[in-house]
């Protein structure tokens, strides 16, 4: 499994100029934010590495978006499929041994962009299944729909993500992410006709169920890039002061009466 792991690592890490194929899961507007709110909360340490190799850690958030359709880019609850979850600890064993080593703070800074990459797509929510055979004909109008509510989507802050300290493994913590997000799969597809739109305008509104499940799984993904993060900062013997800025509001909650 590790050997598998690591030859599909090295194929997308050698294609950052390769033209891929579309994003299948998270947009990148939508994973740009997600840097941002990660780094929000990031001990001012870590934080003023990522930020000073700023492009490096966008870089690398970006590069996996050529490769959506190769294991490590999804992981499907039941483990029947995708390596996302073992993609995670192995990127992360990677992204310490740079600090521990030579290799410069411009090459951990892409890293850390990757491992965010890998991480946030364990939270997207048509990511754990496959259960439905319609899910191509709305998956792309999902991943638009979700950009497109990126400024009502709160990010709401996990204290125990940014503390670094894990009773799990990073594996077992992104099934952990991975069953939370096939809880919702099947909530999303009702809400689209077979050519892609919206069966109402009252199936994505803000009291809709899709957009609950879409800011649950934000916060879920941003959270687990920060315990990430974190886990390797700490791990390499990093400050982990706590920084000042905080995440905005509360997130918004569920709707009466329907299931998130």
């Amino acid at each position: 499994m590790v050997r598998r792991v690591v030859l599909v690592l090295a194929a997308v890490a050698t294609a950052a100029s390769a033209a891929g194929t579309p994003a299948a899961a998270w947009t990148g507007a939508t994973r740009a934010r997600m840097i941002r709110d990660a780094l929000k909360v990031t001990p001012p340490s870590l934080n003023a590495i990522l930020e000073h190799y700023r492009r490096d850690l966008d870089r690398g958030m970006e590069t996996p978006s050529s490769h959506e359709s190769e294991e490590v880019n999804y992981q499907l609850a039941d483990g029947s499929a995708g390596l996302a979850a073992a993609a995670v600890g192995q990127k992360s064993a990677e992204a310490q041994g740079l600090l521990s080593g030579k290799h410069g703070l411009k090459k951990f800074a892409f890293e850390m962009g990757t491992l965010a990459h890998l991480t946030a797509d364990v939270s997207f929510p048509l990511n754990a299944s496959e259960a439905d055979p319609r899910e191509p004909l709305y998956r792309e109008a999902y991943r638009a729909y979700v950009e497109s509510v990126l400024d009502r989507i709160p990010f709401v802050l996990d204290p125990a993500a940014a503390s670094g300290i894990d009773d799990k493994t990073l594996e077992a913590r992104m099934m952990d992410s991975a069953r939370r997000t096939a809880r919702n799969y099947d909530q999303i597809g009702a809400a689209y006709k077979d050519d892609g739109t919206p069966r109402s305008a009252q199936s994505l509104d803000e009291r809709s169920v899709p957009f609950a499940v879409a800011s649950l799984a934000y916060s879920q993904a941003v959270n687990d890039i920060v315990r990430v993060w974190c886990r390797v900062w700490r791990a390499s013997g990093g400050d982990m002061t706590s920084p000042t800025s905080q995440p905005g509001p509360a997130a918004a909650p569920v709707p009466a009466g329907r299931k998130p």
